[in-house]
C-alpha cells in the first residue's frame, strides 16, 4: 500500500552519490603531514603518526560500548597533537582550538583522497527528487570531511537533514542512524526509501529500521536473506523506482 503521510528518500554519501577513492596506508601522506604539524608546534615522526593515528582510533572502536561503534578522527588528531606538541601535554594546558584539529584533519583527508567526483546525473535526479519527497542524508562518514565535501560537490543544498556516523558514535547497520534521519524528517518507516551500495550496511540497516532499501549498481544482491526492493545502475532510473514504492 502506498502511504499517504508524507514520503521520504534518504541517500547513503560515498559509493552512492560520490564516487571515492583514498590511500590511508601511503607513507607520503605521514610524512607531509608531520611535516605540517611542525607548524603547530607539534613534534612527531612519520612513523610515530601512523602508528599513533591507526591505534588511537582503534582504541575509540574498542572502548565504545556500541555493538556497531564509530570514531572522531577530529578527536583523534586532537589526541596526538596534545601528546606530541612541544613541551608535553604537561606544560599548562594543550594549547589547541577546535580551528587547528579541523584544519589538520581536512589536510590529512587531502592527502589521501586519489579520485572524487559525483556520479552521472546525480544533480539532475536529486533537483527532482526533492520537488516530490524530502530528502535525507544517513552516512557512514567523519563529519570533518563530507561536510566541506558537501560543498565541494553541490549537494549539501539538497541535504540539510544528514546523520553522520563521527556525530552519533555508531554505525549502520546499527537502526539508530535511520531512526533518528527519519525523526527529523517527520516520516514514517513505510514512507521511506533508502538508497545505498553496501547491502551488509545500507540494506541490513534500512530493513532493520524498516524502511525499503533500493541498491545502487547492485544486481540479484542478498545479505543475510534479506534481498532489496529494486537495485538500479544509472541515477535516472532511480525515480521510476521510488514512485513504485511510495508514490510519486
Amino acid at each position: 500500500m502506498i502511504p499517504t503521510s508524507p514520503r521520504a528518500i534518504f541517500f547513503d554519501l560515498y559509493g552512492t552519490l560520490i564516487d571515492i577513492r583514498t590511500d590511508e596506508d601511503d607513507p607520503w601522506v605521514y610524512a607531509t603531514l608531520a611535516e605540517y604539524l611542525g607548524y603547530w608546534g607539534v613534534s612527531i615522526t612519520p612513523a610515530e603518526l601512523a602508528r599513533e593515528y591507526r591505534a588511537r582510533v582503534r582504541t575509540h572502536l574498542e572502548r565504545s560500548p556500541e555493538r556497531f561503534p564509530e570514531v572522531d578522527v577530529s578527536v583523534v588528531f586532537r589526541e596526538i597533537m596534545t601528546q606530541y606538541r612541544r613541551g608535553g601535554p604537561g606544560d599548562g594546558g594543550d594549547g589547541l582550538d577546535t580551528t587547528q584539529t579541523i584544519a589538520v584533519s581536512m589536510l590529512f583527508r587531502t592527502l589521501t583522497r586519489r579520485y572524487f567526483a559525483t556520479f552521472p546525473d546525480v544533480h539532475q535526479v536529486l533537483e527532482r527528487l526533492r520537488a516530490k519527497y524530502r530528502i535525507g542524508l544517513i552516512s557512514d562518514a567523519q563529519w570533518v570531511f563530507t561536510e566541506p565535501e558537501l560543498e565541494i560537490a553541490d549537494l549539501a543544498r539538497y541535504f540539510p537533514v544528514r546523520v553522520l556516523s563521527s556525530r552519533i558514535g555508531v554505525k549502520k547497520p546499527s537502526p539508530r542512524p535511520f531512526v533518528q534521519a527519519m525523526h527529523a524528517l517527520g516520516v514514517t518507516p513505510e514512507a521511506s526509501v533508502y538508497v545505498g551500495d553496501n547491502p551488509p550496511r545500507d540494506l541490513a540497516g534500512a530493513r532493520g529500521a524498516g524502511m525499503y532499501c533500493v541498491i545502487f549498481r547492485g544486481e540479484n544482491v542478498q545479505y543475510s536473506g534479506l534481498v532489496p526492493d529494486a537495485c538500479f545502475h544509472a541515477y535516472p532510473e532511480l525515480e521510476a523506482i521510488v514512485e513504485a514504492l511510495i508514490g510519486a
